[in-house]
């Protein structure tokens, strides 16, 4: 059923060169997990090449009818960075977003750099519907460990990346809100408005100065003289909170 004689063996091999050099462009997203890879498939992205392992063609016989290649499994295990592979990864074609205002909910990520926070932040904002997201100088969504910390939201959102200057002079007239330790309790505060955005700040130092400048500040009161939380876990909370104070207006 399937030319079994074309497997590729080498990592030497000039498509898996092509497929490498490729893999680390910001022009493109990998994709080592099925689940990702359905998801991009459903949203209609642009599918550049699948790789599949030859002791894994009959379960994922669906993806041969995009462009692909029958590797050995080792090669398949050197290509994904995780442990233990699936047996199947994926490039497709990434366009970056041209910058477009928010309807109504959105999320800001001020230099958010660790990239499992990035898409553990993007996955909580689409379950919470936001789904205008803004990253400010923060780890990339071709990422691949931002890709796959989102378990494929990163293809049910907008997600646009700019400056700090450019996010400055696009949002001077919206409501925004930011974590920060000396804000206001967010159980307390009142919610007005359709449209407003929450903004999470780099793990270290917080929302910028010129940023939070332009934010109604908030803070998750904490028991047991916890001071902090982690960003994307805050931002979740954020989100949620906000959310639903916002439904009830």
């Amino acid at each position: 059923m399937y030319n079994l004689f074309m497997v590729i063996n080498s990592i030497s091999n000039n498509t898996l060169k092509d497929f490498k050099n490729k893999k680390k462009e910001k022009d493109f997203i990998f994709i080592d997990n099925p689940k990702i890879i359905d998801e991009a498939i459903n949203a209609k992205k642009e599918i550049y090449k699948i790789i599949i392992s030859e002791n894994k063609i009959e379960k994922f016989k669906k993806y041969l009818k995009f462009q692909h290649i029958i590797v050995s499994e080792n090669i398949i295990n050197v290509l994904s960075s995780i442990q233990s592979s699936q047996g199947v990864c994926a490039l497709i074609k990434y366009y970056k977003k041209a910058f477009k205002p928010p309807q109504k909910k959105f999320l800001v990520l001020d230099e958010v750099q660790d990239p499992g926070n990035v898409g553990t932040l993007i996955r909580s904002a689409v379950a919470f519907n936001y789904k205008d997201i803004y990253l400010i100088d923060s780890a990339s969504i071709s990422n691949e460990k931002v890709v796959r910390s989102t378990m494929g939201a990163i293809f049910k959102a907008n997600i646009y990346e700019l400056n700090r200057q450019e996010f400055i002079e696009n949002f001077k007239n919206t409501y925004l809100y930011c974590g920060d330790l000396s804000g206001e309790d967010v159980n307390k505060i009142e919610i007005n408005e359709d449209s407003f955005g929450i903004v999470i700040g780099n793990e270290g130092r917080g929302v910028s100065d010129e940023i939070k400048n332009m934010c109604k500040k908030i803070t998750i009161k904490m028991d047991n003289q916890i001071e902090s939380l982690n960003a994307s876990i805050a931002g979740g909370i954020l989100m949620y909170v906000l959310k639903n104070k916002g439904d009830m207006t």
